[in-house]
């Protein structure tokens, strides 16, 4: 048996999964926003529910929202967990050894052998949600690389930007102009802003914009466009078998047949063989990937 866990903007959520990835439970609580010590709480307080009848060697896999190198946490939009050593204390918490990993490679882990990009050797995860992670897995094994940061897609400048899309886009990273800022939830939640002076979630922009708004049309195009040439550039560097959106954003169905057509502006070469897919796994797919961080 797998036992996952996910820190999530809203939730912290734990699974277990069989050896063949069946889910046989999943308990969530709400995220602490403020306080280290009551995250660390409320994770062990989950883990114990849970594994009562788990071996107590068993080990846990966990996404965090943000990087982590050397056990420590790093560029996280949950301030608290910044710079934090999240493995040891975890470990020292719950009595048990700890894996740690972004939640987009949790994502693609679970998306490339399980799911809806397990019969592709070369994955590349796009988790687009209130921020947007990556993971890249090749022939079933997930890529860290050397800092542990890896598929970071999301915090590069946005590419082949046209005169003043940049401006007014600081990340929540600190940096001026991350993708981050501009494919994400909070990004066309922001856009959508600046034109009308309204607040409207991007779920319920694509929904007006699918009852002709004419307003939200237009903002979900941008997007659309923005997406086009993050997965082209993407395409340009890794050469994926697939891409793989997931997450609120990610899987706005219409993704499927308007990015890759922005494609051939972009990618350099005559034909794109790459596919874009979508994942089918819902909110789960990241604590099923923790659980799979181990092997």
């Amino acid at each position: 048996m797998r036992l996952g866990l996910d820190i999530g903007s809203r939730f912290i959520s734990t699974a277990i999964l069989s050896d063949g990835g069946e889910f046989l439970c999943l308990k969530q609580a709400a995220t602490p926003l403020d306080s280290y010590q009551d995250i660390l709480r409320t994770i062990a307080s989950l883990i114990a529910t849970v594994t009562a009848d788990i071996s107590h060697d068993d080990i846990v896999g966990v996404a965090v929202p943000g990087f982590v190198h050397e056990g420590v946490a790093q560029n996280s939009y949950l301030e608290s967990l910044n710079g934090k050593n999240l493995q040891a204390d975890l470990q020292a918490s719950l009595g048990r050894h700890v894996t740690l990993a972004n939640s987009g490679a949790c994502f693609t882990l679970w998306e490339a052998r399980h799911a809806g990009a397990k019969d592709h050797e070369n994955v590349f995860g796009m988790l687009i949600d209130d921020s947007s992670w990556g993971g890249l897995v090749i022939d079933k094994k997930l890529i860290r690389g050397r800092n542990d940061i890896a598929a970071n897609w999301s915090h590069i400048p946005l590419p082949w930007p046209v005169p003043h899309e940049l401006d007014g886009h600081d990340c929540w990273c600190g940096r001026v102009g991350c993708l981050d800022s501009f494919v994400s939830a909070r990004g066309m939640e922001d856009d959508y802003f600046r034109i009308t002076d309204s607040q409207l979630s991007a779920t319920a922009i694509a929904t007006a914009a699918h009852s002709m708004d004419i307003v939200a049309e237009s903002a979900l195009q941008v997007l659309e466009d923005r997406i086009g040439r993050a997965t082209a550039l993407i395409i340009n560097m890794v050469d994926p078998d697939v891409i793989i959106l997931g997450g609120a954003v990610g899987c706005f169905e219409r993704l499927l047949t308007t990015v890759p057509r922005k494609w051939p502006g972009y990618v350099h070469t005559a034909k794109v063989k790459t596919q874009l897919l979508q994942s089918q796994s819902g909110h789960n797919a990241v604590v099923a990937g923790a659980a799979f961080l181990n092997g």
